[in-house]
This record gives structure tokens, sequence and C-alpha cells, in this order.
């Protein structure tokens, strides 16, 4: 996978402009609330040092962070940056090891893997997988999300909808927000989503228990190729392997059986 540092000058940040933005959304808050907003301090605490760039400002969500208000992280910043938006396209597999900032939209030609905190206040289209790496990465996405698989063991926030074959949520110390999920196959394996799921087939976290839930490998196993299933030293048969399953997907080899044909979302 190519090693992406960003390819680009950070982009400056106007300080006094974000932290009106910020105080005007901080007292829209506080209004819709009825409240004095103390909980949106967060906020302000974002804006409290002076800063050079927006990679420098989207860096400090690796050491604080707010889950129920990162989503205004996007927002402040289209805001602030108003309609200089544009359309990055970037080729080949890239892993995002350093802070990312993009004001517009982001079309990826290859596989995205995250590992640093990553905000683009518009959509992402990814050709093929869209990971991240918790809990060095934070994800806010001011659009959608459209990828062949998610993988996802951090905080990854989409304001939009999110749009896959398969979504695949681990480890439980962070979530998956997102408007409404559309895809093949949802999982929760002990990583809690909130949102609208339409899948085929979705197991919650109840459900799942780790892909030892009631009838859960043999839903997998009627629904998914044989090749994402192996050898359990627990188990006396081959069991659903998430691994294998992003690899093929990451190849663009099928993952989902020929007679499954997919329901209507």
């Amino acid at each position: 996978m190519a090693h992406n540092k960003n390819g680009d000058t950070p982009l400056p940040i106007d300080m006094a402009a974000i932290r009106r933005t910020v105080e005007v959304m901080r007292a829209k808050r506080a209004a819709a609330l009825k409240s004095d907003n103390s909980d949106s301090g967060w906020l302000a605490g974002l804006v409290e040092r002076d800063l050079d760039s927006y990679q420098e400002f989207v860096a400090q969500l690796r050491v604080t962070l707010d889950p129920d208000l990162l989503g205004y992280v996007p927002e402040m910043c289209a805001k602030t940056l108003g309609d200089t938006r544009t359309t990055r396209t970037l080729i080949g597999d890239q892993q995002v090891d350093t802070p990312f900032f993009h004001h517009g939209d982001l079309v990826v030609k290859g596989d995205l893997g995250v590992g640093a905190p990553f905000v683009v206040t518009g959509s992402v289209t990814v050709d093929g997988v869209l990971a991240d790496c918790g809990p060095d990465s934070v994800v806010a996405i001011g659009g959608a999300v459209k990828a062949r698989g998610v993988l996802t063991s951090g905080e990854m926030l989409v304001m939009g909808d999110i749009e896959a074959d398969v979504v695949y949520g681990d480890y439980n110390d962070n979530t998956l927000h997102a408007g409404t999920i559309r895809a093949r196959l949802v999982i929760e394996d002990d990583h809690e989503t909130i949102a609208t799921v339409k899948a085929d087939l979705y197991f919650d976290l109840f459900d799942y228990q780790g892909g030892y839930g009631d009838g859960v490998q043999e839903q997998l196993r009627a629904f998914l190729v044989d090749e994402v299933f192996a050898a359990d030293e627990d188990e006396d048969e081959e069991m659903f392997d998430a691994g294998l399953l992003f690899a093929r997907l990451r190849e663009g080899l099928p993952v989902f059986r020929a007679d499954v044909a997919p329901e209507g979302r």
C-alpha cells in the first residue's frame, strides 16, 4: 500500500474566523437545548490555542475527543472556509498516518487506510476498502461514504449515509455513527453502531456475540463464499474470518454466494 503523507502544503487556518464560527454554533446549540451550553465547552477548547493549519486543528482529536460533538468539527470547518471546497482525487491505495484534512469531497481510486485524525467536510468515495485504526484514528466526514467495504475499530462519524457491500465494526471502545447504512452485510462485533441499518444480513451487538451467537455461523455460511471461513482452535468446524473477508474485498474478489441475490434496500 502506498504511504500517503497527505502530499500537499498544510492548509492555513484563520483562528479568529473559526472562533467566531464556534461561538455562533455554541449559541445556537444552547438555544436549541434551552441550557447554558456548558457541554459544548469542548468546542471552544478546540480553538483555544493559536494554530497554523487545519491539519494541526484536527490533530487535537487524537488527544481530546467528545464523540457526541464530533459532528460539529467538519461543520465548523466548512462554515469557516465557505465556498472554497474542491474535489480531491487520490490514485492508488492510500495509508494516512498523519492528520488529514480536506474541504470538499475526497475520491480514492484504491483502498484507504486511516491511522490518524481524519476530517473531510464533504463526501468520501473509496473504490475499495475504507479501514480506520482505533485509537489512533478519529474519522469525521461531513457528507456520505461510499466504499466496497468499511472496517472500523475507532471512532467514526459519517454525517450522511454509508453505502457499501460490507460494514464491520470491531472493538468496544468506540462507535460508528452514520445516518443510514445500506449494505449487504453489517456486523457489530462488540462495536456499537448508531445508525439506521438497511442490510440483507445484519447482526447487532447482542445477536453477533463475537461470532458465537445463536445461528450466526449458519447464516453467514449460507450467505458468504467458503473462502472467508477458516479453522478455529476452539471449534470443530470452520468459522467466519473477517480478515479473510476484507482481504477478498481489497483484491476485488467475490465474497457473497452467487445464488444469494441482493435484496432491495
